[in-house]
């Protein structure tokens, strides 16, 4: 897949840099252009194929929500405001995330990986991956070679075929970022991709050698989805 061609739209140099640093760490994506004000992005909008906006709501002359209405088939959205108020009435656009700032960089990974998979819908399978951050470095990680993960405390173990990876984040966190239609979480500290489980038995599975609990809470519904596939 190309990298996505992004724009960021924001009144405030500071925010414009932080969100340019962050598109720059991030291979899958490629900053095309930044504007200060809505105005001034209008014309590049209509004249330019842009595959993702970030964009702030409150700017002079014409704000974020004012621009969507007037560029015709504007391209998804990442809004990022110090001001969550609008976020409900954000929504009846083409809208991916809405980020408060200040914006940490897990955060905006987790809106990254969002408006991936919108692309990912129409790419083939073996396409669809995770942008995660492990330690001080981003990893790409592939969904379909993702087996378990498992909850630590504050982190969370991401099991693959070729190697597990910490990650600091919640299982919330990562649950919203995987195909529902794929994953089950079975227990409070483990989530399993569906077609990676091998047998059931009584409360674990077992993948490859690895044996999942199951809560009694999920138990009914994990064996109906599991009877699906």
């Amino acid at each position: 897949m190309n990298p996505l061609k992004c724009v960021v739209i924001d009144d405030e140099a500071i925010a414009r840099r932080a969100l340019s640093a962050y598109i720059q760490k991030v291979e899958e994506l490629a900053l095309a252009q930044t504007f200060k004000n809505g105005l001034e992005a209008k014309a590049y909008l209509t004249d330019h194929s842009v595959d993702l906006l970030f964009l702030d709501i409150n700017m002079p002359f014409l704000n974020g929500l004012e621009l969507l209405r007037v560029v015709p088939n504007h391209p998804p959205v990442i809004f990022t405001t110090a001001y969550p108020e609008h976020a409900l009435e954000s929504f009846e656009f083409n809208v991916v995330d809405y980020l408060v700032k200040p914006i940490t960089l897990e955060r905006f990974l987790q809106a990254v990986n969002k408006a991936l998979r919108r692309v990912e819908q129409v790419s083939k399978p073996e396409d669809k991956f995770l942008i995660l951050k492990e330690g001080a470095k981003l990893v790409k990680v592939s969904i379909e070679a993702i087996h378990f993960i498992e909850a630590m405390q504050n982190y969370i173990r991401v099991h693959t075929e070729a190697r597990n990876y910490t990650i600091l984040m919640t299982m919330k966190e990562v649950m919203a970022q995987l195909p529902e239609a794929d994953f089950f979480q079975t227990h409070r500290s483990y989530i399993v991709q569906l077609d990676k489980v091998e047998q059931v038995k009584g409360d674990q599975l077992l993948i490859g050698s690895e044996r999942i609990p199951v809560s009694k809470r999920s138990k009914a519904e994990f064996m109906e989805r599991f009877k699906r596939l």
